[in-house]
């Protein structure tokens, strides 16, 4: 048996701006040029919100206000964001503790579904133990009924039969 692969994707990097986790910083950088660095009018991609920023009003005499496909509060462009650095720490703390509280609900809820599970064994073994035990008893009670039924009762009425030894045939 191995070591069960866990789910740490919540220590792995991820886009400030959209919350993607990716498996090295590379990717991040990658995304992070193509969904957000990127000019929507000539789609020129930049490896920054500065250099973005710059082109956007040198090119096109305009004024960023925002991050392309930022969610919500995310998309201010006064934040200097690189790939990891410039994420503020608490959102990384933030991150990294609603991962591990995910990762032992998951694992406190694996052992609760295995104690309620052998908790259902053992009342199914209770169980088939009583019955076993009312079998036993009844079959108990059906002996003894039996021995009863051949013991000798003073208060029980006398047989009485009726036979009239003339009409029986002779040999």
């Amino acid at each position: 048996m191995g070591r069960k692969n866990r789910d740490l994707s919540y220590l792995k990097p991820f886009c400030f701006y959209c919350d993607k986790t990716f498996k090295n910083e590379v990717y991040l950088h990658q995304h992070q040029k193509a969904k957000h660095f990127m000019c929507q009018r000539c789609l020129k991609k930049f490896s920054s919100c500065d250099s973005l920023k710059n082109h956007v009003e040198s090119a096109h005499h305009e004024v960023l206000t925002k991050i392309p496909n930022a969610t919500g509060d995310r998309s201010d462009i006064k934040n200097k964001i690189f790939g990891m650095q410039g994420v503020p720490r608490v959102e990384i703390e933030k991150r990294i503790r609603k991962g591990a509280e995910e990762y032992w609900m998951k694992i406190l809820s694996a052992q609760y579904q295995q104690r309620r599970k052998e908790n259902k064994q053992r009342i199914k073994q209770n169980k088939i133990a009583m019955k076993q035990e009312n079998i036993q008893e009844i079959r108990q009670e059906n002996e003894q009924e039996e021995i009863n039924q051949y013991e000798y009762n003073p208060e029980a009425k006398p047989i009485i039969f009726d036979l009239d030894f003339d009409q029986l045939p002779k040999q």
